[in-house]
């Protein structure tokens, strides 16, 4: 009975090959393009990141090394060259299979035949209704195409374990590089995979693995493709561990760097579908050693510390826009981005540097003088204003001074002069697009008061750091962006290429007002103890107090170079606010602290290299005076310092209102982002934050 059986599905099967009435009634559908893999690479193109359900690069036969091709045919389908897709002993043999119940009966699929199910996502259920299907669909193929085009889209679409998909991937893989210089030795390692990817993968089962490597090269010398000798010589290659697959990118910082530019993609017009199965090249402007330093260092400072702390940074060269690099926190694709504008934090003093900008437009130059001192009362608010510790530069003090020391007294009156609303928008052309994650002029509807000269309103790390990078440029604003070259799938015609369609610069300010802001933020710097980089540079700080406490719930470090600017911020990862402590070296965490150890690390590491650059000299402009009282003279500096702020510059203990509490400004708003950032790098307890 099983016989008759047998004879009866291999004649049914054979004479429907031969040209039966199935066979001809059967149309061959069009090939469809194979799901390609978009890549993501840094700016010297090595890729960081995919994007696609299958880990896809598609390649030309020609980049295969012949020994990789001889290798597959010779395992998978000895007779290729010869059969016209279809293998009759195998497919005698799967039919006994199907009638003895027998699963582990050999499939007697050719390369062809794989082909067709891989194109055509067939199911891969043992029955005569899809073998027959298969077996006509083969023939036709084999008559429609040459065997180098069916072999390049089997080699293109077949599944070689670790997550990859064509021979490409698979290359990459198992020894991390591109396919045309994978060793014969190599190939048939690759070749080996593809019956069982799970049991032939030398991580899983390395003596089942070397099995059927071996058994892959009697096979190529069997049909003539490698002699004895050789095969003799071989030895069996050094495979990369599996590690974590291209594929799963997605989580920590790269998944939230990959969605950044994602998301600009989409910008620039590019569907999903294209993103996911386009099989682009996705050049960045993210350099690799800067963002391994950014990562690098974020991750190292945030070692032993509340686990609830986290930080987010970005680096800008100021001279285009270009994002050098990117973390925005390590939760992955999908998640909140610390670093965008749906996650702004309080400025505290790192916004200062939009007013003073937004004074030396006004004719207020940095050598202005204003009354420095604390507990001043002001016509917009309703509580005394102090600094931080009560501090004063006295009622003679220049807007440099202020700066250097961070004197919430004259910021609030310069801002009270020039206008909150005359600041935003200076802010907004330098960058600053958002304020408490709304546009700027929506902010402004809703009512904005002098607070902004202190930092009271919260702005993201990214368009802290365009702006910056504006000062950087000396009031030239590029916007910040990520793509510089996308490329189609045939790795050559261009599709997006920045440098033909560049964003038109804004003068965000006169270059005069740039240099002389400049100037003053390069006094921080300078005036700091322990805040170098081995080349010049200009910093602003800034810390946000945790509730009515003595603790910070937010600090930053933003400052710049002539060729990069960076913006570091901590505070909390979770959904609300942390007191900032550092548990490692102690005391509160202000400006100069966790954040300036980050951005101190990243700058040093990334420009070593680059050219070191000169700021231009100040021009001091500006001839109105400032409110400090004509008959009071310069103050005389103390000859005793501070024994815990030996700088003497503010140490970053938060202010006071006359009852020891913080007051409330009178719009109702939470406070008035208290500053205190410690810009000279001593902790409270005295110690100096390393190198």
């Amino acid at each position: 009975m099983i016989g008759v059986g047998v004879t009866t599905a291999v004649a049914m099967l054979l004479g429907l090959v031969g040209g039966g009435v199935a066979y001809a009634s059967t149309v061959l559908p069009p090939i469809p393009e194979a799901s390609g893999t978009t890549q993501l690479q840094f700016s010297d193109n090595i890729t960081f990141a995919t994007f696609s359900a299958e880990n896809r690069v598609e390649v030309p036969l020609s980049k295969v090394p012949k020994h990789v091709q001889y290798a597959v045919t010779a395992v998978e389908d000895p007779d290729f060259e010869n059969n016209k897709g279809v293998s009759f002993r195998g497919t005698a043999r799967a039919v006994w299979g199907l009638v003895k119940g027998d699963e582990g009966a050999g499939g007697g699929s050719t390369i062809t035949q794989q082909y067709i199910r891989n194109v055509f996502k067939m199911t891969k259920e043992r029955s005569y209704t899809r073998k027959v299907k298969e077996i006509i669909l083969a023939r036709k193929l084999s008559d429609t195409l040459s065997k180098d085009e069916i072999l390049e889209g089997y080699l293109n679409t077949i599944y070689f374990g670790r997550g990859a998909w064509g021979i490409q991937q698979a290359a990459q893989a198992y020894f991390g590089k591109n396919i045309d210089k994978i060793t014969p030795e190599e190939g048939a390692v690759l070749a080996a995979v593809i019956k069982d990817p799970t049991n032939f993968d030398p991580a899983n089962k390395p003596e089942s693995a070397q099995g059927r490597w071996g058994y892959v090269l009697d096979q190529m010398v069997a049909t003539g493709h490698l002699d004895e000798a050789s095969r003799a010589s071989l030895a069996y290659p050094k495979v990369l561990p599996e590690a974590k697959r291209t594929g799963e990118w997605r989580s920590g910082s790269t998944g939230i760097l990959g969605q950044k530019v994602e998301a600009e993609l989409k910008k620039l017009g590019f569907s999903e579908q294209d993103i996911n199965t386009g099989g682009l090249t996705v050049l960045t402007t993210i350099s690799n050693k800067a963002q391994k330093a950014a990562e690098k260092a974020s991750q190292e400072q945030l070692k032993g510390q509340d686990k609830d702390m986290a930080t987010a940074m970005v680096s800008i060269d100021p001279k285009d826009g270009a994002v050098r690099a990117y973390y925005g926190g390590d939760r992955g694709y999908g998640n909140l981005d610390l670093a965008s504008a749906s996650a702004p934090h309080p400025a505290g003093s790192s916004f200062k540097p939009y007013v003073l900008a937004e004074g030396v437009k006004e004719g207020y130059g940095i050598d202005s003088k204003w009354d420095g001192t604390s507990g001043q009362k002001f016509e917009d608010r309703e509580a005394p204003l102090r600094n931080s510790e009560d501090d004063s530069c006295g009622k003679q003090c220049t807007l440099t001074q202020a700066t250097v020391q961070s004197i919430n007294t004259v910021y609030w009156a310069l801002t009270l002069e020039v206008g909150a609303k005359k600041v935003a928008r200076l802010a907004e052309k330098a960058g600053v697009k958002t304020l408490d994650g709304m546009p700027v002029e929506e902010r402004i509807s809703k009512g904005i008061n002098s607070g902004i000269g202190i930092g009271q309103y919260s702005v993201s790390v990214l368009e802290q750091a365009a702006g910056y990078a504006t000062f950087a440029s000396y009031g030239t604003y590029h916007e910040p962006y990520f793509v510089s070259k996308v490329l189609d799938a045939d790795g050559k015609t261009v599709l997006y290429n920045r440098a033909d369609n560049p964003s038109q610069p804004v003068q965000a300010f006169d270059k005069s007002v740039g240099r002389d802001v400049s100037y003053a933020m390069q006094q921080v710097y300078d005036k700091s103890s322990k805040n170098k980089i081995n080349r010049d540079a200009a910093i602003k700080t800034g810390t946000q107090q945790y509730q009515n406490t003595d603790d910070n719930a937010h600090a930053w470090m933003c400052g710049y170079t002539p060729n990069l600017a960076t913006a570091v911020w901590v505070g909390s990862g979770a959904d609300k606010d942390i007191k900032l402590k550092d548990q490692v070296n102690g005391g509160r965490v202000y400006g100069s602290g966790i954040p300036g150890r980050i951005w101190s690390s990243f700058m040093k590491t990334t420009l070593t290299g680059v050219e070191k650059e000169k700021f231009a000299e100040p021009l001091r402009e500006g001839d109105k005076l400032g409110n400090a009282p004509t008959e009071e003279p310069d103050p005389t500096p103390s000859d005793t310092p501070d024994p815990n702020n030996p700088d003497g510059q503010n140490d970053g203990a938060p202010w006071y209102g006359d009852n020891g509490q913080s007051p409330s400004p009178s719009d109702g708003t939470n406070g008035d982002g208290q500053q205190g950032e410690n810009p000279d790098g001593q902790q409270q307890d005295g110690s100096i934050w390393p190198n």
